[in-house]
């Protein structure tokens, strides 16, 4: 009879009937981990409420979190106050502010990031001597976030911010309102208390897709485009020390075919009013102009000074004879330089006034 070698036993197939049962006890413990960790997260968004409300009252601010309300969804809690309320000194002024609602979230998948929802309606107001200034906000899908475990107290720190819109509407004593519209917000910033003068104190970027601007300013009423800025940007600080002056290190946007930027020195506080000076930059002057030209809302004479003025240049012994090209514009397109400046609120292009900061806001 032929031989077998001797084969190792197959060790048995575990029933299919325990898969359920372990599938159930998975999801069980999941369910039971999701559930503490939603209350150590409740705790930490009610801790850090409690913190900033008793440093607020530290420095003289009235803080009222209004009515809290627990929440959240799976791997995520969730902590809203409504109808908040904070009221405090700004210098000899008095700052009041307040909020439909507020929305402090944690989740499992940021562990490490606390972020805390602005939508809906906020509003403010400024009043001291010779100031009676409000302000509306109105945001959609607004989000700012701040690293977990951050104190209220803590002298460096940084932020992150973004919106899908924000509108800001001011409202001036006289009954007329200013608006902008904010599209496709984003930016951060950061902040050093113990910053010397040669670093920022208070630093931050920001950028919108584009900017309505407001309906009641006297801006052509074609193209389109005239009451929006698009691809605007923002980057500012404060640098430590004593002095407080603004650095503009970067402020550009595009009105039409127009591109606009400036960089400068600012101080918003000064005794007589504000100070500054800046250098403007501007490019696309000449397609700016055919284009509203095209739309009928320019005299024809300067759509054809700008036009006699390419043609001058294209003829002089060291024009460019080639066709306008990005890299190469026509003269009236390429970017020129003028110095911008502040003088007691008063806004300057070189000897130019062009008004003050608040007649632009009515």
């Amino acid at each position: 009879m032929p031989s077998h070698a001797p084969q190792a036993a197959r060790p048995p197939r575990p029933s299919r009937r325990k898969w359920p049962g372990r599938a159930a006890l998975a999801l069980l413990g999941l369910a039971a981990l999701d559930g503490l960790a939603w209350q150590a997260a409740q705790h930490e968004l009610g801790r850090m409420v409690a913190d900033w409300s008793t440093q607020l009252r530290r420095q003289g601010w009235t803080p009222a979190p209004g009515q809290t309300a627990r929440g959240g969804s799976f791997l995520t809690a969730r902590l809203t106050l409504h109808n908040p309320r904070l009221n405090g000194p700004a210098g000899n002024r008095t700052i009041v502010w307040g909020a439909d609602r507020i929305t402090l979230s944690l989740s499992l998948l940021h562990p490490l990031t606390v972020r805390i929802g602005l939508d809906g309606t906020q509003a403010a107001r400024l009043t001291g001597p010779d100031t009676d200034q409000a302000l509306r906000l109105q945001a959609e899908d607004a989000r700012l976030f701040l690293p977990l475990g951050l104190p209220a107290d803590a002298p460096t720190g940084h932020a992150t911010w973004a919106a899908r819109s924000l509108t800001l509407q001011i409202l001036n004593p006289d009954g007329h309102t200013t608006d902008l519209t904010l599209h496709d917000l984003r930016g951060h910033g950061l902040w050093n208390g113990q910053a010397s003068p040669d670093s920022s104190r208070v630093a931050l970027t920001t950028h919108a897709a584009t900017i309505d601007l407001p309906p009641t300013w006297p801006l052509p009423t074609a193209p389109t485009d005239a009451h929006r800025l698009s691809d605007a940007g923002l980057t500012v600080s404060f640098p430590g020390g004593t002095a407080i002056p603004l650095l503009v290190q970067d402020l550009h946007a595009r009105w039409t075919h127009l591109s606009l930027s400036a960089v400068g020195t600012a101080h918003l506080a000064a005794p007589g009013g504000a100070e500054g000076a800046f250098t403007l930059s501007i490019a696309g002057i000449g397609q700016t102009v055919r284009t509203l030209d095209h739309a009928g809302t320019l005299s024809p004479d300067l759509t054809r000074l700008v036009t006699a003025i390419d043609q001058l240049a294209a003829g002089s012994p060291n024009a460019i004879t080639a066709p306008a090209t990005p890299d190469a514009p026509a003269l009236t397109d390429r970017p020129i330089s003028l110095p911008l400046r502040l003088n007691a609120g008063m806004v300057f292009i070189g000897a130019l006034p062009l008004g003050h900061i608040t007649d632009w806001l009515r």
